[in-house]
């Protein structure tokens, strides 16, 4: 039987893990579900930065873990496998409390399945309401203002399911979330977090002048902090002498994934649960 395990990943800061170019308004995208719209981190990019974590804490076991196949060597594939990272809560703005956590029925359904609970999913909302935590309930109105919409307030986020996301990190801000989970539809999770991610303009850079390029400008798009992904990872094969990734991953840490990372973008709280 295969030995699963969730990393679950809590961005500190934004993160941009891009799709490459885009037709659109924005340059530089974010990768996304085909069918959801929901950003993930693919499991080749959680790959490539637990090898070379474990490598900056020289470990030995990369080849065996991860796989080689290079120039001149025997291909091997590595013991396990990465799973990409999907989304369970997206922060939106509130009109009370600063923001809430988003999160879906289906988001929950899938985190359920993977990490093998017995919680109960809540039924989906009525069309433009929500089940939502005190914290960003307007008093004496009933209602959630999230972005620019108006969710009517159907009951409150259930306590099991705010209890189990509040305890899955140690991290300050995801601990002391209680109160700030709000259940939305499916499709207005998928329309948050396609539309109010970060989309930040920058200037490309002459090497020869040092001053900006004619049409140089582009825009780059991020997850915003305080998003809550989870990724599975599971043993294929029985490593020899233990599996360091997983014992590397079983305190909570910093990691950095995605690009521009000199710039302060994609660093993570992380741990393997």
């Amino acid at each position: 039987m295969s030995n699963k395990r969730i990393l679950y990943v809590f961005t500190r800061t934004p993160l941009h893990v891009g799709a490459g170019a885009s037709v659109g308004a924005i340059d530089q995208p974010v990768q996304r579900e085909r069918h959801t719209g929901f950003p993930i981190i693919p499991g080749s990019s959680i790959k490539g930065v637990l090898r070379d974590h474990l490598a900056t804490l020289g470990k030995d076991h990369s080849d065996e873990m991860f796989g080689k196949g290079g120039d001149g060597e025997v291909f091997s594939a590595g013991k396990i496998s990465f799973g990409e990272a999907r989304l369970l809560l997206f922060p939106v703005r509130s009109a009370k409390g600063a923001f809430a956590l988003a999160t879906s029925p289906l988001a929950l359904q899938r985190f359920a399945r993977d990490a093998d609970l017995s919680l109960t999913v809540p039924p989906m909302p009525k069309e433009m309401s929500c089940l939502a935590g005190n914290k960003v309930v307007i008093p004496g109105k009933g209602v959630a203002v999230l972005e620019e919409y108006r969710f009517g307030v159907a009951g409150d986020f259930p306590k099991d399911w705010e209890q189990k996301l509040c305890s899955l990190l140690g991290d300050a801000v995801l601990a002391g979330a209680e109160g700030r989970f709000v259940l939305l539809p499916d499709g207005d999770l998928s329309h948050f977090s396609v539309n109010a991610c970060q989309v930040n303009q920058h200037v490309r850079i002459n090497d020869e002048t040092g001053t900006a390029e004619d049409g140089g400008l582009f825009n780059e798009e991020t997850v915003p902090s305080e998003t809550l992904l989870y990724s599975v990872l599971t043993e294929t094969r029985k490593p020899n002498g233990g599996n360091e990734v997983f014992k590397s991953l079983a305190t909570e840490q910093l990691l950095q994934f995605g690009g521009n990372g000199t710039t302060g973008l994609g660093f993570c709280t992380v741990k393997l649960a």
